[in-house]
């Protein structure tokens, strides 16, 4: 690495269903949904709505937030892998000498990777807020033979096979699952970080001192979004 390699698919949608369409997906979710749906409960209160009207707010709400299964997954690997040991050390010698070639650092049996987001979507009328609807998409992926290429102290490629990846998408307060892909198995995935991504390495230490401490454990979550959806339009 690097590579002139194409790249692998990226998004969770991608990851986990190829080149579905997101419509079906959403039409997926839909037919999920609880008897009521989304909007009905939440603003029948306070608007008379045909059944019509409310099938379409549930499309438009599902549509804004099946958005979250497009985000791209490079990124928060790329930081979570940053919190190995080995991997801040090269970054360090990357900086110690960023003229050089980009340096390879080797993974062997990662910790599974895991990712959760939160996603709300509002609904305004007239530019007041009825309703919130909270989503959530929790991800896990379990790698094996990750080899990441270093450049100042910045990961640009990710190369990995993924012996599992899945994935589960949930409506806030709802036991039945909107979105649960069967686990896939990817033999080559590779991911070109764009931007690349910072690597808070570890400063190589002085003959005499002691080494730095042992790799961090804590994982980034993926940041939320959030969408609007109004049912005037």
């Amino acid at each position: 690495m690097p590579t002139t390699d194409p790249t692998s698919p990226t998004s969770v949608l991608a990851l986990l269903c190829g080149d579905a369409d997101k419509d079906a997906v959403v039409a997926t979710m839909a037919r999920q949904l609880p008897d009521e749906g989304l909007a009905a409960g939440r603003t029948r209160h306070r608007f008379d709505l045909t059944r019509v009207t409310y099938r379409l707010l549930d499309s438009r709400i599902l549509e804004v937030a099946a958005g979250s299964l497009e985000q791209d997954v490079g990124r928060p690997l790329a930081e979570w892998l940053g919190t190995f040991r080995n991997l801040r050390e090269v970054a360090a010698r990357t900086m110690a000498d960023p003229a050089g070639d980009d340096e390879v650092v080797t993974l062997t049996d990662p910790h599974p990777f895991s990712s959760t987001q939160r996603t709300q979507v509002s609904l305004y009328v007239r530019d007041e807020k009825v309703a919130t609807i909270g989503f959530r998409l929790e991800l896990e992926m379990k790698l094996g033979g990750v080899a990441v290429a270093v450049r100042r102290a910045a990961i640009e490629e990710v190369r990995c096979s993924v012996v599992k990846a899945s994935a589960i998408f949930t409506l806030d307060d709802y036991p039945k699952p909107l979105w649960k892909p069967e686990p896939v198995a990817l033999p080559d995935v590779h991911v070109a970080i764009r931007p690349p991504v910072g690597v808070p390495y570890l400063p190589v230490p002085r003959s005499g001192e002691a080494s730095a401490p042992q790799r961090t454990t804590g994982r980034p979550p993926v940041p939320a979004k959030k969408g609007v959806a109004d049912p005037t339009e």
